[in-house]
């Protein structure tokens, strides 16, 4: 259809929308043969004399107008007589001596011959211009033509500047030109300054008289068809087609994308999303290029893109509803959505195995679940739980992490599967921070108030479909997996709510969202290799915090070098200003570790149990 141009008209209407009412031109003035001067002066056609003393208005005052064209036909003489063609002739011959170019219109069939040109008495002094437009099918002037033949255009004669052969009219619109009544300018109510120096043109604006054609601004008047096109000369404001190989171009690459989302995206709100974002750049587009005078062919590109949509969609629903739903209604009670959107994208990953990725895992607690669970009735206890765990999975799921599984009273979940996650630690650890602060609210609704734990790890892991042939859970194994179980284990030990590992704490060095301070270089049982271990802290230090902390950090400095005296006034500083739990810890360990030195220290404390 783009090559062969089949829908044409369809296109070009689309392109008139384009068009914008712009400012005034400051090169072209109107004077119009309008009702207003039809019933000052009387019937039409006027005296010859009526146009020579308009004429002379013009020019008063040493004004020069730079052209003049008068789109009405002088084809037979006068109804006054000879006299009166004279004096017209006259007045032409006097601007001819001044340099000031009158321009004339001929009217030439489509063979380009003559139909009807000025009487000869008015050609001698003045030059002649054809006035006809090419019609497009729709009967819209869409175009002008510089040359048909032999003969030149009254528009180029008046812009006297060079042009294509067929240009498109770069339309102003409605209110483009000043546009002056004809009466007027006959009783000098115009001052002569306005036409200095301006192409001036005169002609029919009366509805009565039928000068009229259709423009995308729907019915024109002649003469303001003509002054748009002078107006596209003297700018060189010439409105090109797209190259055919971009167009093409273009056309194949809507079809590729289409089908490229379609297919990796079947929700209705992405796709409706999707239809409005490629319309919206289509019509961006259009209204760019057309300021750079190119104009996109809108209408192809739209019925490319929308064929293309409801073909992929058709062809994709038909395809792969059946698979899809089979998968939903098969594992709805067993993954969670993040799963089984991926499962439905790909379908192979429904069997056993893993992948290696980078991934962060929470793991949080109840703390003395068990005197918990013995002070309230088994009733209580479900509806607590409950409580607790929908409020703890919508966090994690809200900042989104993947609930791995409930162990009894236990969460645990990870970020990074099984989709990428730029963010993980980040949002991993608001997720944490953000549990600490629900608990907080909801302890004040329940009966007895509850902690948790939780410790965060970032490493590599295996995460996938792990289990037997029958049955299997989309799950995370590894070392990494264990450290995040043994941090959250050892939150109750150092007498804080969070704990992360060094990999963790490094994605943030140079965040404010999220702040942290060092406890202590450990192994943990089965690890052979150190890790720093860090507390997340619910919000920004205050002065006294930070004074605490800073305490402790000292301490923590001199318990390093086995500087036992010094570390334990540093943490008996942090205990006195903030009742701080680690540095209690810290103060015992000095305490013992002075009245006994350990062997070859390094700083690092040993754990011998889980």
């Amino acid at each position: 259809m783009y090559a062969f141009g089949l829908f044409h008209s369809v296109q070009e209407k689309m392109t008139d929308r384009l068009f914008l009412n712009r400012g005034m031109s400051q090169q072209v003035v109107v004077v119009a043969i309008d009702d207003q001067s039809l019933n000052a002066i009387g019937q039409w056609p006027w005296d010859r004399r009526v146009m020579a003393k308009a004429m002379d208005q013009m020019k008063n005052d040493g004004a020069k107008p730079k052209a003049l064209g008068i789109d009405v036909s002088f084809s037979e003489m006068s109804r006054a007589g000879q006299e009166d063609d004279a004096v017209l002739a006259k007045t032409f011959a006097m601007w001819h001596a001044q340099n000031i170019p009158v321009v004339l219109p001929l009217d030439l069939d489509a063979n380009n011959r003559l139909v009807s040109e000025p009487i000869s008495i008015l050609k001698a002094s003045t030059q002649q211009g054809f006035i006809n437009f090419p019609l497009d099918g729709d009967a819209v002037v869409r175009r002008a033509e510089h040359v048909r033949g032999d003969f030149k255009s009254f528009s180029g004669l008046l812009s006297h500047m060079n042009a294509p052969d067929v240009y498109r009219i770069d339309y102003r619109g409605t209110q483009g030109f000043l546009t002056i009544p004809f009466v007027d300018v006959l009783n000098g109510k115009i001052p002569p300054r306005i036409f200095d120096q301006k192409i001036v043109l005169i002609g029919v604006t009366a509805p009565n008289l039928h000068d009229f054609v259709t423009t995308p601004f729907n019915q024109m008047a002649g003469v303001l068809a003509n002054a748009n096109a002078i107006d596209t000369e003297l700018s060189g404001r010439y409105l090109h087609d797209l190259p055919k190989w971009i167009g093409f171009a273009l056309i194949a690459f809507l079809v590729l994308i289409t089908a490229w989302f379609v297919h990796r995206t079947q929700k209705l709100w992405p796709l409706l999303g999707f239809v409005f974002a490629v319309l919206a750049c289509v019509v961006v587009g259009a209204s760019v290029l057309f300021g750079q005078f190119l104009l996109l062919p809108v209408f192809y590109l739209t019925f490319t893109f929308f064929g293309s949509f409801l073909f992929f969609v058709l062809f994709e629903y038909i395809t792969t509803a059946k698979e899809k739903a089979f998968i939903r209604n098969s594992f709805q009670y067993y993954l969670t959505p993040q799963v089984i959107d991926q499962l439905v994208e790909h379908p192979e990953k429904l069997s056993l195995g893993g992948e290696v990725r980078r991934m962060t895992i929470l793991f949080s607690d109840i703390r003395g679940f068990t005197t918990l669970s013995e002070s309230l009735t088994p009733e209580e206890l479900t509806q607590l739980l409950n409580e607790y765990l929908t409020a703890m999975t919508d966090i994690i799921m809200d900042h989104g992490g993947v609930v791995d599984k409930y162990i009894g009273d236990a969460v645990m979940a990870f970020w990074g599967a099984p989709l990428d996650h730029s963010t993980q630690e980040l949002d991993a650890c608001q997720s944490a921070i953000a549990m600490i602060k629900k608990l907080e609210i909801l302890n004040k609704g329940w009966k007895i108030p509850i902690k948790i734990g939780i410790g965060l790890n970032t490493g590599t892991v295996v995460v996938g479909n792990m289990g037997s042939q029958k049955r299997f859970n989309y799950t995370v194994m590894g070392d990494e997996v264990n450290l995040a179980s043994r941090l959250e284990s050892l939150t109750k030990y150092y007498g804080v709510s969070m704990l992360v590992s060094e990999q963790t704490r490094a994605a943030f060095s140079a965040s404010k969202e999220v702040w942290f301070r060092e406890l202590d270089c450990i192994v943990v049982k089965g690890k052979k290799e150190p890790t720093k271990i860090f507390e997340v802290l619910l919000r920004k230090p205050t002065t006294k915090e930070k004074e605490a902390h800073s305490a402790f950090e000292f301490g923590r400095a001199a318990y390093a070098k086995a500087k036992w005296g010094v570390a334990i006034k540093q943490f008996q500083k942090a205990i006195n200003i903030l009742d701080d739990s680690p540095s209690k810890l810290f103060l015992e360990r000095s305490k013992k570790f002075k009245e006994h030195p350990p062997e070859k220290w390094e700083g690092i404390y040993s754990f011998t149990e889980k």
